[in-house]
């Protein structure tokens, strides 16, 4: 095993354990605070919009890559990202539950949530190879 793949399962494993833990989920968090305003799974939403809101320019800058769009109109990024983040979010809602938390699941054991994650990911493969190069062709 290389160095990068070593790294990357005690990453995934501390994650793992810390989302098992925390049961974080953000739907959750966006329910309990409209239907008894409990802000318990709030914060962690809050919290990882914050590390987000930092993590993700450091990263652009440590990699080179332009911040704004990678590369990309920032209207079209903002775009793709608010129709594909609607998309996942409203199947998620379906499916009871935000990705983080179906991964917990069916890392537990749960088969919804391994179907979930078929789906999610199929969906991924299906954006990546149809979707991404026809609107890389004709959208400006």
């Amino acid at each position: 095993m290389t160095v990068g793949a070593i790294a990357s399962l005690v990453v995934g494993v501390v994650i793992g354990f810390v989302g098992q833990r925390s049961r974080m989920c953000f739907v959750g968090g966006i329910r309990d605070y409209i239907l008894v305003r409990d802000t318990f799974l709030l914060k962690g939403m809050i919290a990882f919009g914050l590390v987000a809101w930092v993590a993700f320019p450091l990263g652009g800058l440590a990699g080179g890559v332009p911040i704004a769009g990678f590369g990309r109109p920032v209207f079209m990024t903002l775009l793709g990202s608010a129709i594909g983040g609607f998309g996942v979010g409203y199947v998620s809602i379906l499916a009871n539950g935000c990705p983080l938390r179906q991964h917990v699941l069916a890392s537990q054991g749960t088969g919804s949530s391994v179907y979930y994650l078929a789906g999610f990911f199929s969906g991924v493969v299906v954006f990546q190879s149809v979707v991404s190069p026809l609107a890389v062709r004709y959208l400006p």
